[in-house]
């Protein structure tokens, strides 16, 4: 299982409802070994998830999901760090 931190650094339990919790009612931030998750506030009603990878890697290096579609914003997270959703 991959370690996981939060923007400040402290330890995120590697589960989905842990990385959930960050991510809405913490720091905004979850990442882990070539691949990060994160929210970002264009305005005040419009949050979108940034899925994001290691540029070492080929493909596309960030997706971009409304906020509705955490689950698979989560899912491509989790697949970029190499575990099953």
């Amino acid at each position: 299982m991959t370690h996981l931190i939060n923007r400040d650094g402290i330890s995120v339990t590697n589960n989905p409802k842990a990385i959930n919790e960050e991510l809405f009612r913490g720091t905004g931030s979850v990442m882990g070994s070539g691949a990060s998750i994160f929210i970002q506030n264009e305005s005040i009603t419009e949050k979108y998830i940034i899925v994001s990878k290691d540029k070492n890697v080929a493909g596309p290096s960030e997706q971009r999901f409304i906020a509705g579609r955490y689950q698979e914003a989560l899912k491509l997270f989790l697949e970029w760090l190499g575990q099953k959703a």
